[in-house]
C-alpha cells in the first residue's frame, strides 16, 4: 500500500488542485501540491531502504490480453528505481516549495493550474521510474509530454511560450513515435514487455532485432533527453517559468531518457552495435551543447545547454559501458543542476520576471549573498571542483572515457573545460563587476524571500555532499569502482583552467570578450547559432513544410476539390430546376401524368415481347 501511495499521491493532489483549485485558490493549491510531493519523498525512504535488502514488485491489474498473453500493469522496486524515485521526490517537493515565492506576483491569474501540471509531471515522471514494464513506462513517457507542454506554454499569451511549447510537443513526438515502435520491436523479439522477463531472454534472440529494437528505443531517449538532432526543443523551453525549468532539467523529463537506457541496459549491453551509437550520440551533444553555452548570454538557456552537454556525457558513459557512472552522475547532477536554475530564477525575481540576459545585470554579489552562494556553489559542482558532487561523478565519466580510448577521454575533458568557464562566466557577469541594471527598475534588487532561499540552502548541502556516497551507490547496484589520482588531478587542472581564464576576461578584465567575439564573429555566430541547426528545423524543414502546405491548400484543396464541389452546385440547380417543374400542385396534371407513364410503360412491355 506505502508503494502504490508513493505513485498516487501527486496524482490525487493533480486531481484535487484541477477540480476544486478555483475554489480553494493559489496557496491552498501549491500547499496541496507541496504536499503531495513531500509524502512522496518520506514513503520512498522507507520502500528504498526495504528494496535495498530485497527487490519486490507491486501488481496493479490486468491492463490487455493479447492472444495467450495479457498485459498488466505493476510497479517495481530495486535499488536503480528506489533510489532515483528517492532523488526525483526530493528535488522536486523542494522547486515545488520554492514556486510559492517565485509565482506570488501572478497569484489570481489561475495560478492554480501550475500547480496541477506540477502535480501531473511528478506523478508521470514515478510512472517511468517505477513501472515494471515498457507499456507503464510508455503512460509515463507521455505523461511527462503532455505536461511538459502545458506547463513550458503556462505564459501561453506570449509568442515566444506558445511556439517553445509547440516545439516541444513537435520534437518530442517523433522521438515517442520511435520509441513506441521500439515497444512493439520488443514485445515482438521476447513476447512479453514484463522488464524482468525481458533480462530472462535477453541471451536468446536475435541480436540484429534486438539491436534494431535497442536503437528505436534510443530514439524515444533522444527525443526526451533533449540530444542531437531533436535537441532544439530543450533551450527554446526555458520560455517556460523558473520552477518548471528546474524540474525539466533536474528531476523530471530530460532526465528520463538516461534513466530508461539505465532500466533496459541489460539489452542494449547485448548490442554492442547500439551501445556505440547510444555513445556517439552523446559525446557529440556533449560538446555541441558546451560550444553553444560558450556564446549565449540568456540567463536560463546558457544552464538549459549544460544540462543538454551533462546528459550527453551520461549517454557517452552508458555508450562506453559504465552504467554506474551514468546514473551516479545523473542524481549528484539533479541537485547541483536544480541549485543552478532555482539561483537564475532569484536574479529574475528580484527584477520582477523583466530580466533575461546577464549582461543586464551585474554586481549583484552584494544585494543578494545567498543567492550569489547558491550559484557558486552549484557552478563549482557543475564544473567538477573537488571536494563537491560533481567532481566524484564527473569523474567516473571521464576515467572511463580516457580506459576506453584516449580519443572519448580527450572530448570529456574539453566538454569539462568549456563547462568550467561558461558557468562561471555566467556567474562572473552576474555577481561580479558594474551595476548594469541601473535604470532598469525602481529601487535596488533585493533578496529573495525564505520560501525560495531555504530550497536553494538544501540543494545547496546536497550539491556538497552527495559525491561522498559513491562508494555506498556503487556497492548498491554492485559495481565498485575506485578514483583514479591521475584522473582527478588532470579533471581538477581542466577545471580551475576554465574558471581561471573566465575570472581574467570577466572579472579582472584582461581581455574584451566582445572585441574577441568580433573578431571571432563566423565562429560566434555559429556555436551562438548551435551550428546553424535551430535555423534549418525553423526555416528550412518548419517553414518549407507550412510553404508546401499554403500551395497545396492553393492547388489541391482551392482548385480541385473545391473546384469539384462547386461544379455540382449548377448541375444539382438544374435538375432541381427541372424536377421543380414537375411539382405544380394540381390534381389533374398528376392524373394526366400518372396516366401517359402508364401507358408509356405499357409499350415498351409490349415491344419487348
Amino acid at each position: 500500500m506505502e508503494a502504490l501511495a508513493i505513485l498516487l499521491s501527486p496524482l490525487i493532489a493533480f486531481l484535487l488542485i484541477g477540480l476544486f483549485g478555483s475554489r480553494m485558490g493559489d496557496m491552498a493549491s501549491a500547499v496541496l501540491c507541496i504536499l503531495g510531493g513531500a509524502f512522496s519523498f518520506l514513503l520512498s525512504l522507507w520502500t528504498t531502504s526495504k528494496a535495498l535488502s530485497e527487490p519486490f514488485a507491486v501488481k496493479l491489474y490486468d491492463f490487455m490480453p493479447i492472444g495467450n498473453y495479457t498485459l498488466t500493469l505493476g510497479l517495481y522496486f530495486d535499488a536503480l528505481s528506489s533510489i532515483t524515485t528517492s532523488v526525483v521526490t526530493f528535488v522536486a517537493t523542494l522547486i515545488f516549495v520554492y514556486s510559492v515565492g517565485y509565482m506570488k506576483e501572478l497569484f489570481g491569474q489561475w495560478t492554480f493550474k501550475f500547480y496541477a501540471y506540477l502535480s501531473l509531471f511528478l506523478f508521470a515522471m514515478l510512472l517511468i521510474v517505477l513501472s515494471d514494464n515498457l507499456l507503464g513506462i510508455f503512460f509515463g513517457w507521455e505523461g511527462v509530454g503532455l505536461a511538459s507542454y502545458l506547463l513550458i506554454g503556462y505564459f501561453h499569451t506570449q509568442k515566444k511560450a506558445s511556439n517553445a511549447s509547440l516545439e516541444a510537443f513537435t520534437l518530442n513526438r517523433v522521438g515517442d513515435w520511435l520509441f513506441l515502435f521500439g515497444i512493439i520491436a520488443t514485445f515482438y523479439l521476447f513476447g512479453t514487455l514484463s522488464i524482468t522477463e525481458i533480462f530472462g531472454k535477453v541471451q536468446a534472440v536475435d541480436k540484429a532485432l534486438l539491436g534494431l529494437a535497442c536503437l528505436l528505443l534510443f530514439g524515444g531517449a533522444v527525443g526526451k533527453s533533449g540530444q542531437l538532432p531533436l535537441h532544439t526543443w530543450l533551450p527554446n523551453a526555458m520560455a517556460g517559468p523558473t520552477p518548471v525549468s528546474a524540474l525539466l532539467h533536474a528531476a523530471t523529463m530530460v532526465a528520463a531518457g538516461v534513466y530508461m537506457v539505465a532500466r533496459l541496459y541489460p539489452m542494449f549491453e547485448n548490442s554492442p552495435q547500439s551501445l556505440k551509437v547510444v555513445a556517439l550520440i552523446g559525446g557529440l551533444t556533449a560538446l555541441f551543447a558546451a560550444l553553444a553555452a560558450t556564446s549565449h548570454t540568456d540567463i536560463k538557456k546558457i544552464i538549459a545547454f549544460s544540462t543538454m552537454s551533462q546528459l550527453g556525457l551520461m549517454f557517452l558513459a552508458l555508450g562506453l559501458g559504465d552504467k554506474m557512472g551514468a546514473m551516479f552522475h545523473l542524481t549528484t547532477h539533479a541537485f547541483f543542476k536544480a541549485l543552478l536554475f532555482l539561483s537564475a530564477g532569484s536574479v529574475i525575481h528580484a527584477f520582477h520576471h523583466h530580466l533575461y540576459e546577464i549582461y543586464e545585470a551585474g554586481g549583484l554579489k552584494r544585494y543578494m549573498p545567498a543567492t550569489y552562494a547558491s550559484f557558486l556553489v552549484g557552478a563549482l559542482a557543475l564544473a567538477g571542483v573537488f571536494p563537491l558532487s560533481g567532481f566524484w561523478s564527473k569523474d567516473l565519466i571521464i576515467a572511463t572515457a580516457y580506459h576506453v580510448s584516449f580519443l572519448w577521454g580527450v572530448l570529456t575533458s574539453v566538454v569539462s573545460f568549456l563547462t568550467a568557464y561558461y558557468i562561471f562566466r555566467e556567474g562572473f557577469v552576474l555577481f561580479h563587476g558594474e551595476e548594469r541594471f541601473r535604470g532598469r527598475q525602481e529601487g535596488e534588487p533585493h533578496e529573495s524571500p525564505g520560501v525560495m532561499v531555504v530550497p536553494m540552502v538544501l540543494l545547496a548541502v546536497m550539491a556538497v555532499v552527495a559525491g561522498f556516497f559513491e562508494g555506498w551507490y556503487g556497492g548498491v547496484l554492485g559495481v565498485k569502482k575506485e578514483l583514479h589520482l591521475d584522473i582527478a588531478l588532470l579533471s581538477t587542472f581542466v577545471a580551475l583552467s576554465g574558471i581561471g581564464i573566465a575570472y581574467l576576461v570577466y572579472v579582472r578584465g584582461f581581455v574584451d570578450p566582445h572585441r574577441v567575439y568580433e573578431s571571432l564573429k563566423p565562429l560566434h555566430t555559429t556555436f551562438r547559432e548551435q551550428f546553424f541547426t535551430e535555423r534549418l528545423y525553423h526555416n528550412v524543414l518548419a517553414g518549407g513544410y507550412l510553404f508546401y502546405s499554403k500551395i497545396l491548400y492553393m492547388t489541391a484543396e482551392r482548385q480541385l476539390i473545391d473546384g469539384l464541389v462547386n461544379l455540382t452546385y449548377p448541375t444539382v440547380r438544374s435538375t432541381g430546376s427541372l424536377f421543380r417543374t414537375l411539382q405544380r400542385g394540381k390534381l389533374n396534371f398528376y392524373v394526366l401524368s400518372l396516366s401517359f407513364s402508364f401507358l408509356l410503360l405499357l409499350a415498351l412491355t409490349l415491344l419487348w415481347r
